[in-house]
């Protein structure tokens, strides 16, 4: 197949076995068909596939991703893509279908799983130019670079995630799940000391959860740093200090109304780069992945690094 400039790589978390699924992937090909798109496409079948297909199809000159899943899937195409040494990713093209549990990237774009509405904006929409975050850390004594398009999270933001990965084998993928493990998990974690150094901040501390982001919402709907906008060239950087009982309950209902960041506990600011120390066993997600590695960590931002296709 000749690949041009206008051809789209199309890779797709396939949740296996959903006979809705199947009729829907028929359904987008059928469109893209019909509007003259031409297309590849890729299944992935084990966590981190979507790496290497994405890394593949870069380094074939693809110039355009479309993903068919939810947040972790994305954000695997995104490390697949800024991991095949393009030196020019400004040009790059990416859009989404959110098919996952949380959908929190789509979700302010407005992108819902709706699936006509996604593929309708895939059409119709336009391009925003986007930043992408990049973290380096050590894995084994060897320095080790993630990219993310939404988030990373230590404390009980890791916790979370990695206690809904576990729920996740039992009942499914749904949006609630990040919920029921926040409520797990929140009573029974514990703060412990971090160090923060930015241009702006220097913060020695217990640390109950932190978040730094590039968009606003995380945890299936929840804003830890609602003013964060993924193309100000700037990460938002949540940190909730060690917080008492009522602390906790406060804090709860003001993650889904956008004012947390006025809760007592919690210190927040804007940076394009910081380095994080924190225990050798804490650990760290991004986008709802797992990182394997430890700190300390460095997270900057790529400003006007790729471009999506909005509403």
């Amino acid at each position: 197949m000749e690949i041009t400039p206008n051809t789209w790589a199309i890779i797709i978390n396939p949740k296996s076995g959903k006979k809705k699924f199947r009729k829907q992937r028929k359904y987008l090909f059928l469109t893209l068909k019909h509007a003259g798109i031409q297309f590849d496409y890729r299944l992935t079948k084990f966590a981190g596939h979507a790496i290497k297909i994405a890394r593949l199809f870069a380094e074939r000159n693809y110039q355009n991703f479309l993903v068919v899943g939810g947040d972790g899937t994305l954000s695997e195409v995104v490390n697949g893509i800024f991991s095949a040494g393009i030196v020019n990713t400004h040009s790059l093209k990416i859009a989404l279908i959110p098919r996952g549990t949380g959908n929190d990237w789509g979700r302010f774009w407005g992108l819902t799983r709706d699936y006509n509405h996604s593929i309708d904006v895939f059409l119709k929409g336009k391009l925003q130019t986007i930043d992408i975050g990049k973290v380096k850390y050590e894995l084994e004594g060897e320095l080790q670079t993630h990219y993310f398009i939404n988030s990373v999270g230590l404390g009980l933001d890791a916790t979370v995630t990695n206690i809904t990965h576990n729920l996740k084998k039992y009942v499914g993928s749904h949006s609630f799940l990040y919920t029921v493990a926040l409520l797990v998990a929140v009573f029974a974690y514990r703060a412990h000391k971090i160090f923060i150094r930015s241009e702006e901040r220097i913060i020695e501390d217990s640390m109950f959860t932190m978040n730094v982001a590039n968009g606003c919402f995380s945890g299936g709907g929840m804003k830890q740093t609602p003013h964060a906008l993924p193309y100000d060239g700037l990460l938002d950087v949540m940190m909730a200090k060690k917080p008492t009982f009522t602390d906790i309950i406060g804090a709860l209902f003001r993650l889904f109304n956008g004012k947390l960041l006025e809760h007592s506990v919690i210190e927040s600011f804007q940076s394009q780069s910081l380095r994080i120390e924190c225990p050798k066993n804490a650990i760290m997600e991004a986008d709802g992945i797992i990182v394997n590695g430890s700190s300390p960590y460095t997270i900057n931002i790529i400003p006007n690094a790729i471009q999506m296709i909005v509403p």
